[in-house]
């Protein structure tokens, strides 16, 4: 049996943050090695070779040493429930499913979804081991392989692990993805679109999978951007070891000068290595977001103890300045407990007796907004010893951190993979939607998302879709659900995501029928539904058939009044948007009277110009819409 494992009042005084130095600090300058462009690549092979063999379960390599745990801890344990454990609070508000389609053709083993879309609405889709290019109605643009990539940079390795990010800022995309897999035949490639068209010409270079010539190969990338810089992470792994204990070296952040990437210079990288907490190496740094933007110099990395059957403990390392500051730029670590625990997850089950994988415990996601890093991963629930996720969260501006952790679970439907995207009008806002796969003994496997509010708690389970079939591609009894889904929100439409997952598919003919399949979909929060085309256009047309009054108008100082009426009492939404229906931001949400009612608000954050105020009720019927001026 599992114990909780805590730190005593005690040990938790002694948690210090620990210093990085200049050893642990290494610069590496990296030419553009090539240009592609992708309109001339024509017709992609999308071509994959995988093994059904499975693993031999008695060898050392990391998946059996994990399996090994999940036996002992699991094998003959009642799985499953009476009661559904949830978070503590829900509301009946769930994001809205508004386009989905299939995406990405069948690739490799695992799937391995990512997702980034342009403002313009561009969406870059990757898996093992394409990209594709979509619009938003699903019609695809552009099918590359990664191979490709590798090809143009002379590079004879596999290619794998793709992750890609859209930078708002720039308007342009960067892409990831490892290629080989053995310390005389690893690289991180890296690929900046040179415009804001992902189907044409891309900048490509690649970081040393083994940069210190230790016997490393780089393994799982995360991926992450600031004003200033692209952050990648990766696993090094020693070459000559198969055993798990023995194979894992150390866990490591590349920073590299995003701008030279984009413009095709030499780009100047910075190697941070031996991040340690109390003289034990962290694994797994997940690089985390920004929520409403992208943030400046900064980047914050969370990681835990990820193959532990049960721990509270989460570690935070910041890496405060950017490369462009000329400082030295180092990092710092610290041990932060949680109030609840996490754990190695079970395999998650499917309906002919097999198992999807779920890997460990390790940080997936997240962002950070207003000092708050919200974050979510894999993990066992407990009381229902389920494949489950958390959602974690973590406020850097506290004195005494610590980690408010939440278990999202079932009683049937197992859970595993999350992603998540923040929603908020502002950057005062704390709501996110979380993404994730699904499966269960009666169900084949899906996808589905949950969206969560800091005031109003966390929604039922969005069911976006399940397939028609289990997945069966490898022998034995435990397949492959992938390795990460993807999710990113669109920056110039707040409370619009968009996200990538796992379905099962079934072919007729062929050795293997029980495949897998990516599916794209667009979701909304219960607020944005304003932001269709038909909304927009009911502002910008009956603007002259407001009811409300608004005063003064034009309006030299920074408060206005603006009188309505209610025909209930009931909660309403007020915005600000642009003349030409933009979003700017949702002012406030608040309970109104019956009959006449009056909104006053400052116009001090508003520029001289023409904008539009809108009211809706909880229903998202329109109240009043009125234009006031900025002198």
């Amino acid at each position: 049996m599992t114990r909780k494992i805590i730190l005593n009042l005690f040990l938790y005084s002694l948690l210090f943050v620990q210093f990085s130095n200049a050893q642990n600090e290494h610069t590496f300058n990296y030419a553009r090695q090539n240009t592609i462009n992708l309109s001339n690549q024509g017709v992609a092979w999308q071509a994959n070779v995988f093994s059904t063999e499975a693993a031999y379960p008695g060898s050392d390599s990391y998946r059996a040493y994990l399996q090994q745990l999940k036996m002992l801890r699991y094998d003959g344990v009642e799985r499953g429930g009476s009661k559904k454990y949830t978070v503590k609070k829900t509301t009946s508000e769930t994001p809205i499913k508004s386009t989905g389609f299939k995406a990405n053709n069948f690739g490799g083993i695992p799937n391995d979804n990512d997702l980034a879309i342009s403002n313009d609405g561009k969406i870059v889709s990757v898996t093992n081991s394409t990209m594709n290019v979509y619009d938003e109605s699903g019609t695809e643009l552009l099918v590359v392989d990664l191979q490709d990539f590798a090809d143009s940079l002379a590079l004879n390795g596999s290619s794998y692990d793709p992750k890609v990010i859209y930078d708002p800022d720039e308007d342009r995309f960067i892409m990831v993805f490892l290629n080989g897999n053995d310390a005389t035949q690893t690289s991180i490639v890296l690929a900046f679109s040179q415009t804001n068209d992902p189907t044409q010409n891309w900048n490509l270079y690649y970081l040393a999978g083994n940069p210190f010539n230790n016997n490393a190969w780089s393994d799982f990338p995360m991926i992450a951007i600031t004003k200033q810089d692209f952050y990648v992470t990766v696993n090094h792994i020693n070459s000559d070891s198969a055993s798990w204990q023995t194979g894992f070296m150390q866990s490591v952040i590349w920073q590299v000068q995003k701008a030279e990437g984009y413009n095709g210079n030499t780009i100047t990288s910075k190697v941070h290595n031996n991040i340690k907490y109390n003289n034990r190496f962290i694994r797994n740094l997940m690089p985390v977001k920004g929520g409403f933007d992208i943030k400046n110099e900064e980047m914050y990395f969370v990681s835990n103890r990820n193959f532990d059957l049960e721990n509270d403990t989460f570690f935070l390392v910041h890496i405060p300045q950017s490369l462009s500051s000329n400082a030295n730029v180092g990092y710092t670590t610290q041990a932060v407990l949680a109030n609840n625990v996490y754990g190695l997850p079970p395999n998650a089950r499917q309906t002919n007796n097999t198992f999807l994988q779920t890997n460990d415990a390790r940080p997936l996601s997240g962002f950070i907004e207003n000092g708050i890093i919200n974050f979510v991963g894999n993990t066992v629930d407990t009381a229902s010893n389920l494949a489950s996720i958390y959602h974690a969260k973590l406020s850097v501006m506290n004195t005494n951190l610590f980690v408010d952790l939440h278990i999202i679970s079932d009683t049937i439907i197992e859970y595993g993979y999350p992603n998540i995207s923040f929603t908020g009008f502002s950057n005062f806002d704390e709501q996110a939607i979380i993404s994730f796969n699904h499966t269960s003994i009666d169900s084949f496997p899906g996808m589905s998302a949950i969206f969560y509010d800091v005031n109003d708690g966390y929604s039922e389970r969005l069911h976006l879709k399940s397939g028609n079939t289990f997945v069966n591609l490898i022998s034995g009894n435990n397949e492959r659900w992938g390795d990460y889904s993807g999710s990113q929100k669109r920056y110039n439409k707040p409370g619009e995501v968009w996200i990538s997952g796992f379905v099962g598919k079934y072919l007729t003919s062929g050795i293997s029928r029980n495949r897998h399949e990516t599916y794209v979909y667009k979701l909304a929060t219960p607020d944005s539904t304003y932001l269709t085309d038909s909304t927009l256009n009911t502002i910008s047309n009956n603007i002259a058939q407001s009811s409300a009054k608004i005063y003064p108008n034009p309006v030299n100082d920074n408060h206005i009044f603006i009188d309505f009426e209610s025909e209930i009492a009931q909660n309403v939404s007020f915005y600000v948007y642009t003349v030409d229906g933009k979003i700017i931001d949702k002012i406030i949400t608040d309970k109104v009277k019956k009959g006449k009612n009056t909104l006053t608000l400052s116009t001090q954050k508003l520029t001289t110009g023409v904008y539009l105020i809108k009211a809706t009720d909880q229903n998202n019927n329109l109240i009043f819409t009125s234009k006031i001026i900025k002198n």
